[in-house]
């Protein structure tokens, strides 16, 4: 019974219904079913919706909805997987550098990375290069990414890395760049490890620096 429960999940995961994901997880808590265990078969399912993205069979609007639900799943399961000891791909900061207040490309990029199995910590925009090396430290991540949909604040990219540098944890995190204002030129002129020109593209950064 659990295992056709599961894949109903799976399957309401696949086509964004946020309600009814949410329901299914409580179901399958309230049967005793493994937070761990829900949690790598919704990870499963966010994997299919990176590949029909990746095939142009899915688009913005279908990431964004599969996204949302996997954030409603994940808020049922949370007690338990903490309880349980269960771990994260790892952990990710997000946010838009100083003098950037550009939101909506991050807010997806973290819906993104949720739903892939990673917890993330949104800093919001206007972030300074020290706050970054402040909270990776605080947050213990794994992965710091910055955001710059700008021009002209594509400039705080590298401060960032610097930051990171000053504060002694560079060689301790991955530090991936994104927002319209960059490219892959821009990889190595920031001192990145990586960058991502869409929401999955930015998860498959990741998952490659992380060997994921």
């Amino acid at each position: 019974m659990s295992e056709q429960l599961i894949q109903t999940l799976k399957e309401n995961l696949v086509n964004g219904n946020i309600d009814e994901v949410s329901s299914n997880v409580k179901e399958l808590v309230e049967k005793g079913v493994e937070g761990k265990k829900i949690l790598d078969e919704m990870i499963a399912a966010m994997d299919i919706v990176g590949e029909k993205f990746s095939k142009n069979e899915y688009f913005l609007p279908d990431l964004i909805l599969s996204g949302n639900a996997m954030r409603a799943g994940l808020d049922v399961i949370l007690p338990n997987l903490k309880a349980s000891g269960a771990s994260f791909r790892g952990k990710v900061i997000l946010g838009s550098v100083r003098g950037d207040v550009h939101d909506v490309g991050k807010s997806i990029v973290q819906s993104t990375l949720i739903g892939a199995g990673y917890e993330v910590f949104d800093l919001g925009v206007d972030v300074a290069p020290d706050v970054f090396a402040q909270k990776a430290i605080e947050l213990e991540v794994d992965v710091v990414g910055a955001s710059a949909y700008m021009t002209t604040t594509t400039a705080m990219l590298p401060k960032v890395n610097e930051a990171l540098k000053e504060a002694g944890i560079r060689d301790k995190v991955k530090f991936v760049i994104g927002g319209a204002a960059t490219s892959s030129a821009y990889i190595e002129w920031a001192g990145a490890d990586g960058w991502g020109e869409t929401a999955w593209d930015a998860v498959n950064t990741i998952n490659n620096l992380l060997n994921k």
